[in-house]
């Protein structure tokens, strides 16, 4: 099962929420639209995500439904 994770970093005195960064994402690496911000949202398979928790303040955990 795959789920959306979103974890909160420490807040960065350098975000914008006018002027958003793109770049590699400092919690999983890959491309994000928003570098500097504290919310980050993406997608883990379920066993994944309970690694994630040990590692990040995790702030919400939604299963992703796929239409038959």
């Amino acid at each position: 099962m795959k789920v959306l994770v979103t974890v909160k970093l420490p807040n960065n005195p350098k975000h914008d929420p006018y002027n958003k960064k793109s770049g590699e994402c400092p919690v999983t690496g890959r491309r994000c639209t928003d570098i500097t911000g504290a919310h980050h949202t993406f997608m883990a398979d379920v066993f994944a995500a309970e690694d994630i928790k040990k590692r990040f303040h995790v702030t919400r955990i939604e299963e992703i439904w796929v239409a038959d």
